[in-house]
Order: C-alpha cells, then sequence, then structure tokens
C-alpha cells in the first residue's frame, strides 16, 4: 500500500513540465522504506503502523512526497543535471532531508503522534520535582545511576551553612 497518493508527489511538481500520471510503485516504495526506516530509530513503536497513506503522518508523508518528486524530476530531466549545478529535485531531495533530520531529532514535532499520547523521550518532557523525586529514600528501583534527585533533601530552608 502506497504511502502517498498521487496529488502529494504532484504539489512539489509545476504541472505543464513534470506532470504526473500514475505513482511509480517500485520508487514510491523504495523512497518509503528508505524514510520510515530513518524514522523508525525514533518512533520504533510508532512506525509499523504508517503503513498507507491514511496512517502515515502528515509530515513523513509530505518528505516521501518531496523525495518522489525530486527523483522522478531528475529522472525525467537527466540530460540537463550535467549542465546545472543545481535541480529543483536536487533542491527538493535536500528540503526533504531536512524536514527528515529534524523529525529524527525531534526538533521537528509530528502533532499525530502528539496527539496519540505518545509516550516518546523526544517528545514528552520530564520535569523536577516530581512527587518521587522528594521522597526520604532512594528509590530501589531507580535505574539512572547518575539521577542524584531522587533521595533525601539535600539542604532545607533556614538552614545556617
Amino acid at each position: 500500500m502506497a504511502h502517498i497518493v498521487l496529488a502529494d508527489a504532484q504539489t512539489w511538481l509545476e504541472g505543464t513540465k513534470a506532470h504526473l500520471t500514475a505513482l511509480d510503485p517500485n520508487l514510491e516504495t523504495q523512497i518509503s522504506n528508505d524514510v520510515l526506516a530513518r524514522c523508525s530509530t525514533t518512533f520504533p513503536d510508532l512506525v509499523p503502523a504508517w503503513v498507507d497513506n491514511n496512517t502515515t503522518p502528515a509530515l513523513v508523508k509530505m518528505v516521501i512526497a518531496m523525495n518522489y518528486a525530486g527523483w522522478f524530476y531528475d529522472r525525467q530531466f537527466s540530460e540537463m543535471i550535467t549542465s546545472s549545478p543545481t535541480t529543483w529535485g536536487m533542491v527538493l531531495r535536500a528540503n526533504a532531508e531536512t524536514i527528515l533530520d529534524g523529525i529524527i531529532s525531534g526538533s521537528v514535532v509530528l502533532p499525530e503522534v502528539i496527539a496519540a499520547g505518545s509516550s516518546d523521550p523526544q517528545t514528552d518532557p520530564i520535569f523536577y520535582p516530581t512527587d518521587v523525586s522528594s521522597t526520604t529514600q532512594a528509590l530501589e528501583d531507580n535505574t539512572d545511576p547518575d539521577d542524584n534527585s531522587l533521595g533525601p533533601a539535600a539542604f532545607g530552608m533556614q538552614k545556617v551553612f
């Protein structure tokens, strides 16, 4: 099942110069697999559910569509690539790469992931103090040895040092 539809890719192409009549399923699959594989490093529990156009987040679909349009454009006008240092296809793929890097790093947020209540550390902030961070005894199940915030208070108000 395709992750984008024809209109998604055509959006990035000028209609009179590069008009799509159908998506090439092999090209779409290759690009989708690449993008989703890279996203799975950040969203390992969510990516397997992104199986088609309806379940894939809008920004991920946009990255796939930009890459598809970029590769389609350069494939169609490949004889012009040698005479021009930068093509529209290269520009599209570079922009898609920037967006994808932002998604992976967490600097670009996927609204659908937040709406789904993801517990991904990239999207959910952790705040201190919490109720457990001020317990009088350090928690036995604390798995982070560098987390010194758990346990008794290090100082109190009105204390003279």
